[in-house]
């Protein structure tokens, strides 16, 4: 269900842009601790530190950081943040692991590089090229890897960033290709430049947007008394039966990167 009262990107001011950025940390909070972690597992709001906090001082040149070179198992903690954070892609990690680590490592490397020596629309586009020969690697997740070396001007293919700088705020189907970045990052571009924001706080802001009503709701779910038995029909003031809910088979469109001309589509799943 979309979120009711979503701004438009055209109108909001930069005080109630403000105001949402600053909800951000208690919404991640909230859910990280609706999100039960397994043994071992690190916790949404630990990965959330590492996505906006260690990997930039590592990436990142205008956060005081870059000097570190981004791995496979740098290139793992990001995905998993991005599982956890937004949908599940049941094939995403494994497929993203089984890259061999020096290959990884040297595609990365070769991708940053582009993209530093040329950071305009046509070197992150050449930048992006680079990271989806990386198995698992399709634009959303090339993106997120891209972002971390530079979070003021490179923007994370997030859905919610899509729903609401493409879908008019509304939740809307995501093919994940190039074409649809390039339109992501042109709408980001007009509303960074008119409220000198960074591309992450937009990042930030469409996530609050489209995530704290659900927060709420699974908030208010905990708290309110179990009033249907599991498997049993109950009825209503009126005495009329209750039909059992139908489970509905849920189908996720994994992202995919752009097929060339002449070439095959893979089956492989990237995202």
């Amino acid at each position: 269900m979309a979120p009711t009262g979503i701004p438009s990107p055209e109108k909001i001011t930069k005080a109630e842009f403000a105001a949402l950025l600053d909800e951000y940390p208690s919404l991640v909070d909230a859910i990280s601790k609706s999100k039960a972690s397994k043994p071992g597992q690190k916790s949404l709001r630990q990965l959330d530190e590492y996505r906006y906090g260690t990997a930039l001082a590592d990436f990142s040149a205008s956060c005081g950081g870059g000097g570190k070179a981004m791995t496979l198992d740098d290139v793992k903690l990001l995905v998993e943040w991005k599982l956890r954070h937004g949908k599940f892609r049941p094939t995403l990690m494994s497929l993203a692991s089984s890259n061999d680590a020096a290959a990884a490592a040297r595609a990365i490397a070769a991708a940053v590089a582009t993209y530093r020596g040329d950071p305009s629309d046509a070197g992150i586009a050449a930048a992006l090229a680079g990271l989806t020969k990386l198995r698992g690697i399709g634009p959303a997740t090339a993106s997120l890897l891209l972002t971390v070396h530079d979070p003021a001007r490179v923007l994370f293919f997030s859905d919610e960033a899509f729903y609401w700088l493409c879908g008019g705020g509304k939740v809307t189907a995501i093919k994940y290709n190039n074409k649809e970045y390039e339109l992501l990052r042109q709408n980001a571009a007009k509303l960074v430049k008119r409220l000198g924001v960074s591309a992450t706080d937009v990042e930030k802001v469409a996530y609050v947007l489209f995530k704290r009503d659900a927060a709420g709701a699974d908030e208010k779910s905990k708290t309110a008394p179990k009033v249907k038995a599991a498997g049993k029909a109950v009825k209503d003031d009126k005495g009329a039966k209750e039909a059992p809910a139908k489970r509905k088979s849920a189908v996720v469109k994994e992202e995919e990167p752009e097929p060339t001309p002449g070439t095959r589509r893979s089956k492989r799943v990237k995202k």
